[in-house]
């Protein structure tokens, strides 16, 4: 039998609640890409770029959503897919932003999601892969 200590439990218990916490930021990020996506939605010119890097975004969002449930059961397929998925990400979106910049109604929904949700979930996700590779919480992973 396995005995932990109050300490691991907790920061076992902490990087679960983060685990949710991104996920949640993560859908929120989502919500706001879908409503961007709708206001656009009658620009047949940017129709059809978006509709590949819309595939491509939903792909990623189900690998993601995957990796992260497999890091929340503490399964190693998702320690090993995170960092790529995060860099994915990363790529993604400047490489979106540098091929069809998007001009959007920057109302509060946008100053919200761009200047508070989007960098927290940034910060998060370098917390949760700090503790990946970093903390008693990576010799969990099986």
């Amino acid at each position: 039998m396995i005995f932990f200590t109050k300490g691991a439990i907790m920061q076992e218990t902490y990087f679960k609640q983060l685990i949710i916490f991104k996920v949640l930021l993560f859908v929120l990020i989502i919500i706001w890409g879908g409503t961007v996506q709708m206001n656009d939605g009658n620009n047949s010119e940017v129709n059809n770029f978006s509709t590949i890097r819309n595939l491509l975004f939903a792909l990623f969002s189900l690998s993601y959503f995957f990796a992260s449930y497999k890091i929340y059961k503490f399964k190693n397929v998702g320690k090993k897919l995170f960092v790529p998925l995060v860099l994915t990400f990363i790529i993604l979106g400047f490489l979106g932003e540098f091929l069809y910049s998007l001009e959007i109604n920057q109302d509060l929904f946008y100053l919200i999601i761009f200047y508070i949700i989007s960098p927290l979930f940034f910060v998060v996700q370098g917390i949760v892969a700090g503790m990946l590779y970093f903390s008693e919480c990576s010799s969990n992973f099986s």
